[in-house]
């Protein structure tokens, strides 16, 4: 069997898993079943040392994703990923950690991780389980509270790409270090674009009541935003993204 099929095999071996309403019969595939966000998956990552602290509770399809590779590589899994931080539980950043090894594309490859977006956010992902020249089948968690075996068209225009995990014994990427910079009215560029997409993600508005444009421009919307945010983190709400507003925002997020 190759690393990708042993990747699908375990993931269609959960296909039918419920989320659950509350940290109880995590091991039971159909008990206490609910929209709680209570996984088997989120404790065993977090009892293996993943991420930068427990994620049960939280949206779990980037995390059932991690589980699989997981249970079929042990502590080699996030190597095999690309991950090279701790932020793997949100896809954003777990496409990151593709896109920043030059492995995340339009291609799709059976054993890849695929990545959904919505209004410019990357927002839901999964594995690939087949490939056809009309349609990719997946296996996701989080999807309707369960893991569900799901079909598209390769066409479909909620696909923003697939990244290709490094199967049969690839060198371990380097680490990759980047420069945030620091960010007020008047800023402009990818780092605010990155901004703007964290704001939509934890739903906060701008002035004008409405979600955050992604549009690159530090305005008085997403300045709004910002202190908004910076307020519900337990920070000065001064609408300036510098050191400790980067580092809250994104480990929040993860």
């Amino acid at each position: 069997m190759t690393d990708a099929a042993k990747v699908v095999s375990i993931a269609l071996a959960e296909v039918g898993y419920r989320e659950k309403a509350t940290n109880a019969s995590l091991d039971d595939p159909a008990a206490n079943a609910g929209s709680g966000n209570w996984t088997k998956y989120a404790r065993d990552l977090a009892a293996a040392g993943y991420y930068n602290g427990s994620k049960n509770g939280f949206a779990w399809c980037d995390v059932f994703v991690d589980w699989c590779f997981y249970k079929a590589f042990g502590p080699d899994a996030q190597r095999i990923q690309c991950q090279t931080g701790p932020l793997g539980a949100a896809c954003p950043y777990s496409a990151g950690y593709y896109r920043a090894q030059g492995r995340y594309d339009g291609s799709p490859q059976v054993g890849d991780q695929i990545f959904f977006r919505q209004n410019g956010a990357l927002v839901h992902t999964g594995i690939v389980a087949e490939v056809t020249a009309a349609q990719i089948v997946t296996v996701e968690g989080n999807s309707s509270d369960r893991v569900a075996k799901r079909t598209y068209a390769r066409a479909d225009g909620s696909i923003d790409g697939y990244g290709h995990p490094r199967y049969g014994g690839e060198p371990s990427p380097a680490a990759v270090t980047v420069a945030l910079s620091a960010l007020t009215s008047g800023s402009t560029g990818p780092q605010v674009k990155t901004v703007q997409r964290i704001l939509y993600s934890y739903g906060v508005k701008g002035a004008d009541g409405k979600a955050i444009a992604v549009d690159g421009e530090f305005g008085p919307n997403t300045a709004h935003a910002v202190r908004l945010l910076q307020g519900k983190l337990g920070l000065a709400a001064d609408g300036a993204v510098g050191a400790d507003t980067w580092r809250s925002m994104l480990t929040e997020l993860s």
